[in-house]
């Protein structure tokens, strides 16, 4: 193989630009939803909008921010037993519950697990009550880090999402919670799973099953992340995936066709993404992984290949210019993408 080939195939295999193109005239999604808001996480472009504004009972995709707060202010005692009061074994019948009883054991940690997949609202509160020295102060963060986040026309009166006059949020505000969790990797993982066998400290286990639809759905890159459905608000969802390092929010409000509004949302959405500028793929890494500083020391390595062959053969190669002329200018690409 000639040195230009070399180069060139080194080159290749380390990095390539993002493909992501824009669809010519992609036609909007006709929606069943009331609202409805599609961002992309990476730059928090708007890719589409129905009443994004229009403030409903977000119901359990409140469930969200509870996961987000509990995360960021349970740091240290993730591994601790939460707390079960009264309070957390009282919430409506109806309600999804994740079936706590009095006494029983299962650390922060899996009892947020728990609650995002079944939606439980006892845990919420328990999990409030186990952040917080009580279920206000935890739901004063909620809006503390609603507002620190750009929800701004969201209010929160509860943790669990059981409707409340001023209980509040918007599809707009919906997608950017859910875009800032998808950012902390303990939510990513909560998020994208289908099934968990919630452990007790006992060593026995709930088996949970997760009631976001559209992980399962067959959409390529379904990670995530939350449902939510009450008599006032209708049946909610929030939803992400990701597709060659690239992540879609969309979030619904008040659909009779949450899921078919979600895959023809995110399909949507995919569609019209902008091309991030300067953006590398690395070939041989975990798919979509960006330019990072592993990224970078392949880079190096390859270049750092490509001088020596192009030193030892320098006296060899004539038939496309010398080769210190092109190990140059393999030089000046690499330097140019880094």
């Amino acid at each position: 193989m000639s040195l230009k080939k070399t180069i060139l195939a080194a080159l290749t295999a380390c990095v390539a630009l993002s493909s992501i193109a824009f669809a010519e005239n992609p036609e909007s999604p006709a929606v069943a939803a009331q609202a409805a808001y599609v961002m992309d996480a990476d730059t928090g472009d708007e890719l589409y909008a129905k009443q994004p504004d229009l403030r409903g009972y977000p119901g359990s995709t409140t469930k969200m921010m509870t996961c987000i707060v509990a995360l960021e202010n349970g740091q240290g005692i993730m591994d601790k037993t939460i707390r079960i009061t009264d309070k957390a074994l009282s919430v409506e019948s109806d309600a999804s519950v994740l079936g706590l009883q009095q006494g029983d054991q299962i650390t922060l940690r899996n009892a947020l697990t728990g609650m995002m997949l079944v939606s439980g609202c006892d845990a919420a509160v328990a999990i409030a009550e186990t952040v917080e020295p009580t279920e206000d102060a935890f739901v004063a963060k909620m809006n503390a880090k609603a507002a620190a986040l750009g929800a701004t026309h969201t209010h929160f009166v509860n943790p669990h999402g059981l409707p409340d006059a001023n209980h509040y949020s918007t599809a707009r505000d919906l997608a950017k919670i859910g875009a800032y969790g998808m950012k902390l990797p303990a939510f990513r993982d909560i998020v994208k799973r289908s099934t968990f066998d919630m452990p007790y400290v006992d060593g026995s286990y709930k088996h949970c099953v997760s009631t976001n639809e559209f992980l399962t759905s067959g959409f390529p890159g379904a990670n995530g992340i939350k449902t939510g459905t009450t008599n006032a608000g209708g049946p909610c969802l929030v939803v992400s995936a990701t597709q060659n390092g690239r992540t879609v929010i969309a979030a619904i409000m008040n659909s009779e066709d949450r899921y078919g509004d979600a895959q023809a949302l995110m399909k949507y959405g995919f569609s019209v993404l902008k091309p991030l500028e300067n953006v590398y793929i690395i070939r041989k890494a975990p798919a979509g992984q960006t330019l990072t500083e592993l990224g970078r020391q392949q880079m190096e390595q390859a270049k750092a290949a490509v001088d020596a062959k192009a030193k030892s053969k320098a006296a060899k190669e004539t038939a496309y210019g010398t080769d210190a002329d092109t190990a140059d200018m393999a030089a000046a690409a690499v330097k140019k993408s880094a």
